[in-house]
């Protein structure tokens, strides 16, 4: 059974668990169900943001403040990936998906924002962040992340970096990825240490 199949498998599990524990048809911990595994993307050292990020630093920096982990299970800045963490995950990046349109840049200018009912790929993903940063999670978990994709266009995700790996939550696609299952060139992510410093991958 290939990882992405796994996955789907986890993420219906995940939607349906809680129902069918709490009736008394499942004794077993949540945490025993077969989750994904993804790999670690590999840093190669500092290099220099997108122009937006820093701009929205300066605006709104509250946006680019370290925060800790909070309600949710985290060791060395990376989330515990559980059955309830990958729902989460999952919902978000559908809810986020759902209530935004895609909307270009229009100018010269990249604006970087979070919310609203519109915005390109790195607004969707701050928009995800966001979310998550309020459910809990650390910034060291939640990494902002600049790709190639397989048509050769320039693309933004959310990087998540768990226990098991590093997930990818993406306005292109509904299903929580592997970032290595993505099929996706990356360029630059958040540092995990510092959410204000970039690191090559």
């Amino acid at each position: 059974m290939n990882k992405l199949v796994r996955l789907m498998i986890v993420l219906a599990a995940a939607a349906v668990l809680p129902q069918v524990a709490s009736a008394g048809f499942l004794n077993i911990p949540k945490q025993s169900l077969d989750l994904p595994t993804a790999g670690r993307v590999n840093a190669k050292g500092l290099t220099v943001g997108p122009t937006g990020f820093y701009v929205m630093c300066s605006v709104m920096p509250s946006a680019c403040k370290v925060q800790r982990a909070r309600n949710v299970g985290a060791v060395a800045g990376e989330v515990r990936l559980t059955v309830e963490t990958l729902g989460l995950l999952d919902r978000v990046n559908r809810e986020v998906n759902g209530a935004m349109r895609p909307q270009p840049e229009s100018g010269t200018a990249d604006v970087w924002q979070i919310g609203g009912s519109s915005g390109d790929c790195e607004d969707y993903a701050l928009t995800k962040r966001a979310a998550l940063l309020r459910k809990g999670f650390p910034t060291s978990a939640l990494l902002m992340t600049t790709v190639i994709t397989g048509r050769g266009e320039s693309h933004a995700v959310l990087m998540v970096r768990t226990d098991r790996g590093d997930f990818v939550l993406d306005n292109l696609n509904q299903i929580v990825k592997p970032w290595n299952s993505t099929g996706y060139r990356f360029l630059t992510m958040q540092s995990p240490d510092n959410p204000r410093v970039w690191v090559r991958l």
